[in-house]
């Protein structure tokens, strides 16, 4: 049995998610794959027949994916982090402050002991912060299904961007699950449309731009995902590998991201 055979791609969709996806089809092959973990073992059995999409050889991409490697120099990092924190600055979403003020108390959260205070006996010696902050969580749906004509090089961008917006908002204590779908329209020469979802990062796994860019880029669809096209469809696969959708509740990589606008959509939505 192949590595694709063992998935039920009858499944209906989890409950979990948004309505409006359970209105999308009622003929798609749905894959449902567990965790992060779970697709880099799938994808490492499969290989891509057109092998230098993304100007890169699949079992190089597949390096990447599993050492979580970023393509991101650190500079360009720290650069596209800057750009996104200036934005947010302008537009007041984000103070310049970076360390947490810290006072004494006798109760409240404890984050450290000044000794010198505790050996004397004072009462004050127990370390808190001093702005008491109140934790937010979100669900975000990031969609990679964008038409042909978008180029690599705005989908590295863009995902640079969002990942680091998603840092910003976890410093303001809104902690964002991630979590992938790929929605396809007829890749099948019989009509079936496809659907796959992946829980990327959960809300209090350790952020980055440099640890979420080795997953989420351009070859996350043009090479992985048609990978798993190629070999779960055969001979039945169009060449056009199906056609992209647009979905409700989605951020779509493929479009124009505004951080500003995507910041303040989700402080709104927690009542941050």
């Amino acid at each position: 049995m192949s590595i694709l055979e063992q998935f039920n791609t009858e499944l209906p969709f989890p409950d979990v998610f948004p309505p409006n996806f359970k209105n999308l089809w009622s003929n798609q092959d749905y894959f449902a794959f567990r965790n992060l973990p779970h697709f880099c073992h799938v994808v490492s059995k499969l290989t891509q027949k057109e092998d230098d999409k993304c100007n890169m050889g699949y079992a190089e991409a597949l390096r990447k994916l599993l050492t979580g490697e970023s393509d991101f120099e650190p500079a360009e990092q720290e650069s596209i982090r800057n750009l996104v924190r200036q934005n947010l600055h302008k537009r007041g979403l984000i103070t310049e402050e970076v360390y947490e003020a810290y006072q004494y108390t006798v109760d409240g959260t404890n984050v450290g002991v000044d000794i010198g205070k505790y050996a004397a006996g004072e009462a004050d010696c127990v370390i808190s912060p001093a702005r008491q902050y109140i934790d937010f969580f979100y669900e975000l749906y990031i969609s990679i299904s964008y038409p042909y004509y978008t180029t690599n090089e705005t989908i590295r961008m863009n995902c640079a961007k969002l990942l680091a917006t998603v840092e910003e908002l976890e410093r303001q204590h809104i902690f964002i699950k991630v979590s992938m779908v790929l929605p396809i329209n007829n890749p099948s020469k019989d009509g079936r449309n496809f659907f796959a979802d992946i829980p990327l990062f959960s809300h209090k796994d350790p952020k980055s731009v440099n640890t979420m860019s080795a997953v989420i880029n351009d070859r996350l669809l043009r090479k992985f995902f048609f990978a798993i096209l190629e070999n779960h469809y055969g001979d039945m696969l169009r060449n056009s590998y199906g056609t992209a959708v647009t979905m409700k509740g989605c951020l779509n990589v493929g479009n124009e991201f505004n951080e500003v606008e995507f910041f303040e959509s989700i402080a709104e939505s927690v009542g941050a």
